[in-house]
């Protein structure tokens, strides 16, 4: 029994060490260290599916305190709640169930709540607030971009000037969105790259996920597209600024617009594998996702395959 003890002590010590290491190198490394970045939470991930919940996170606290003490208290915040928290639900979830979909589901709930109370506690350190909108810092952030079109024409940099004050407006408001979808981005690269490394190393092994062209979501998810279109018609206060409810229905119309486009574009990869022409579906994917005409096709599709369940037909 004391030999298991050291032994996992030992264990956790060393993961414990190469999550830190990795981290830095993520934070030090300019162009390797987005790389770097996707395996950060992999010893993390192991330390949660091999150890109980409590060693875990006393390991995950050990190296937040290593973290801060050489990059500052932001930096050992960013290590903790941006990957710490992600790779400690993944591992835990993975002890717990055999399911994919659903360790993912509930890593995801931590790490979006995770990345919130980071916001949070960045607000009050840094007194920026990502939900607000400063006229003047976008107005400097726009005169910066704008410096690189010194040879257009005053017509030209007017409309570009439009355009970027526009976007940089929208994205506090978008803010929820964005967030839910990066949370979700990093818990699935996580689950994938860190399946992948355990599977290398031949130690327990995360379940599978279902292949992309397998993806399909509830039907209900049609119903929250139509409470968005009905949240969005509650226009702005009489004070000019935009209501709650239409904020609300503009960020869940995003989030559900995603997940049928992601349908959609499983319909279309399932139809390449049919045809036998696979080796191009990621290919066609990236085109999917960086033409919005494209875009607006998928999403199309994602809606009909939800109720008339393309992919059935596909191959017969």
């Amino acid at each position: 029994m004391e030999s298991n003890t050291t032994r996992g002590l030992v264990e956790s010590g060393l993961l414990v060490a190469l999550a830190v290491i990795l981290f830095l190198a993520s934070h030090f490394l300019p162009v390797a260290g987005v790389a770097v970045a996707f395996v950060c939470p992999v010893p993390l991930v192991v330390l949660g599916l091999r150890h109980s919940l409590g060693r875990a996170l006393l390991g995950a606290g050990v190296a937040m305190v290593i973290v801060t003490t050489m990059v500052g208290i932001l930096g050992g915040l960013f290590f903790g709640l941006g990957f710490g928290a992600t790779g400690i639900a993944l591992g835990y979830f993975a002890r717990r169930s055999h399911a994919a979909v659903e360790i993912l589901l509930y890593a995801l709930l931590v790490s979006l709540g995770a990345k919130l109370l980071l916001m949070v506690l960045a607000t009050k350190m840094t007194g920026i607030n990502p939900f607000s909108v400063d006229p003047e810092e976008v107005r400097r952030m726009t005169d910066a971009a704008l410096s690189m079109f010194g040879s257009a024409s005053p017509e030209t940099l007017q409309v570009i000037r439009g355009q970027m004050e526009g976007v940089l407006q929208a994205l506090p408001i978008l803010f929820p969105a964005l967030l839910v979808m990066a949370s979700g981005v990093d818990t699935f690269l996580s689950y994938a790259v860190s399946g992948a490394v355990l599977r290398r190393l031949g130690r327990e092994t995360l379940p599978p996920l279902p292949r992309f062209e397998a993806w399909r979501f509830p039907k209900s998810l049609f119903w929250a597209l139509l409470v968005s279109a009905v949240l969005t018609l509650f226009g702005g206060s009489p004070s000019g600024a935009l209501s709650v409810p239409l904020k609300i229905g503009v960020n869940l119309r995003i989030l559900v617009s995603m997940l049928f486009f992601l349908q959609g574009s499983a319909v279309v990869l399932a139809f390449l594998q049919a045809k036998k022409i696979g080796a191009w579906r990621w290919g066609v994917f990236v085109l999917f996702l960086l033409v919005p005409l494209l875009s607006q096709l998928a999403l199309i599709l994602g809606i009909i395959d939800m109720w008339f369940d393309i992919r059935s037909r596909i191959g017969r």
